[in-house]
């Protein structure tokens, strides 16, 4: 077979065909549909008030997770800066051994 340039037989112009939603919009839709017998109130909105009430009576998981969602979740972990270190080429022989004896000194026992 030749080759003719800007058409191959196998090449699927069309690209992948659409599968449809995802999960992650089938659930946002399913959660923004009106509630039954609730009037201006979506799933969501009942889902919500579940949660608060869970916290309320003492629920942690939904507590955290309210608090997260709500206020952001706090870093687990804490950033340290290392301090620059003395260039000490800048000094003399002699203050190199002054610094190290008080080094010394300051040591703890």
């Amino acid at each position: 077979m030749t080759f003719k340039k800007g058409f191959d037989p196998n090449r699927n112009m069309k690209g992948r065909p659409k599968l449809g939603l995802t999960t992650a919009e089938r659930i946002r839709d399913a959660l923004n549909e009106p509630a039954k017998g609730q009037e201006g109130y979506t799933k969501f909105d009942l889902m919500v008030d579940d949660a608060i009430a869970r916290a309320h009576h003492g629920s942690y998981q939904f507590w955290d997770a309210l608090m997260n969602r709500a206020f952001g979740k706090v870093p687990d972990k804490v950033e340290m800066q290392n301090e620059e270190k003395p260039d000490l080429s800048k000094l003399t022989d002699e203050e190199i051994k002054v610094l190290m004896a008080l080094l010394a000194k300051a040591k703890p026992k």
